[in-house]
């Protein structure tokens, strides 16, 4: 096994990825994970502190994108029950389908195969549910008068009640942001990983970009978008998007939240492309562009050197020690003297499956620590001037750094 990619970002000589090898491959299997199991452990004290600081004894994961976190378990499993059982002492376990559970160190689970707990599959598609064996299991290794923490959030409302049942009727604690509150600080290697998923995006956004023109049908920038996903760069695997991209404005394409329609683009319309990122052991780092077919017109030159005060205002206050709002603040003082307001969330933290913590709004008293990273989300919408410019940046020391190499210009395309 080598790693390609890994020799041109950081001049390793051979004995140096033959170490990286070792570190990252399983009980001599080969298996590579995202991660070394060192910084799960890590990962998994701090849950273990919050639980204890909370009065639990154990907790039950819900939610696939913590199963990653905590257990590098890299597979999307749809709709089945799954469940990651967390203890103050000893290895978590990890209870999946059976399909699921013979491929999990596959996958990339940092598990002895002894913590990975199958359920046959009879209990897929029928009418037995896998919540009640789940719920048993937790019931058998912690004990009926163990203090229960579950991600509630993660349930619906057939399957918390079976959980519930199962798990000997008693009510758990709702934990259900404990595992996310230890997720806003990146590590170094979760920030690489963005900055790779950056990478790919900022390929992909210029792939887009170029295919706009008029008369151009949305889907095929949104085909070349996704292809450029997919490929990755040279240096950089690609893989399957989080979301397909999203391309709007114009006079018809004006929903926020859809992807794109059946349309052409057309001269003298303004549309923006994205977010859009690649993605990397599924970290993200999302970016949005503006695209204007012909000469800009003053009103939206005037919004985009708008847009791009609050952007610096935002980044400049988005710093150790600053809340939310702080941010929020900043943006909307810079905007005022354009013109221009926003009433809704100027971003949101990202990472591990995109969302992964709090807004960035006047209602958000979050305190902003080093390493935490953000999507600087800058949207307006109005029929016909739709303009959008967004960043995922890291904070440090000295305000944010975007990930994106892209320009934030507004790119003007012939008309």
């Amino acid at each position: 096994m080598t790693f390609p990619r890994l020799a041109p970002q950081r001049n390793l000589d051979k004995r140096e990825i033959a170490k990286f090898e070792r570190r990252f491959c399983m009980y001599d299997r080969n298996i590579v994970q995202a991660f070394e199991t060192s910084e799960y452990r890590a990962r998994l004290d701090k849950v273990r502190a919050l639980m204890s600081s909370a009065g639990m004894d154990a907790l039950v994961v819900i939610s696939q994108a913590n199963q990653c976190y905590l257990l590098g378990y890299n597979s999307l499993s749809g709709d089945e029950p799954q469940a990651a059982l967390v203890t103050l002492h000893n290895d978590p376990y990890f209870i999946l389908r059976k399909m699921d559970a013979n491929a999990a160190v596959e996958a990339g689970c940092w598990l002895p195969q002894d913590r990975i707990i199958a359920y046959p599959e009879s209990y897929v598609g029928g009418e037995a549910s896998a919540w009640d064996v789940i719920g048993q299991f937790v019931k058998d290794k912690v004990g009926a008068s163990a203090r229960l923490g579950v991600e509630v959030s993660g349930l619906g409302v057939f399957s918390y009640p079976r959980l519930v049942a199962a798990l000997g009727g008693e009510e758990p604690i709702d934990a259900s942001d404990l595992v996310g509150s230890c997720r806003l600080v990146k590590s170094e290697r979760e920030l690489l990983y963005m900055k790779e998923a950056a990478a790919i995006g900022d390929r992909a956004m210029l792939a887009g970009i170029d295919k706009v023109a008029v008369g151009v049908r949305h889907c095929e920038v949104g085909a070349a978008i996704m292809s450029a996903l997919c490929a990755g760069t040279e240096s950089i695997h690609g893989g399957p998007p989080v979301s397909p991209p999203y391309i709007r404005g114009g006079m018809l394409a004006i929903a926020p939240h859809q992807f794109w329609i059946d349309e052409v683009f057309a001269a003298g319309q303004q549309y923006y492309v994205g977010p859009i990122t690649g993605t990397r052991h599924r970290y993200v780092a999302p970016l949005t562009r503006t695209v204007h077919l012909g000469p800009v017109p003053p009103r939206r030159q005037n919004q985009h050197e708008g847009v791009l005060a609050g952007h610096r205002a935002a980044l400049d206050a988005l710093r150790p020690g600053a809340t939310c709002a702080d941010v929020a603040r900043a943006f909307q003082a810079a905007i005022r003297p354009y013109g221009l307001t926003k009433d809704s969330r100027l971003g949101y933290s990202v990472g591990l499956d995109w969302t992964d913590g709090p807004s960035l709004g006047t209602n958000n008293d979050t305190e902003i620590l080093a390493n935490m990273t953000f999507l600087v989300h800058l949207g307006f919408y109005e029929p016909g001037e739709f303009y959008f410019l967004s960043d995922t940046v890291r904070v440090t020391e000295s305000g944010a750094e975007p990930l994106s190499n892209v320009p934030r210009i507004l790119f003007e395309r012939p008309a």
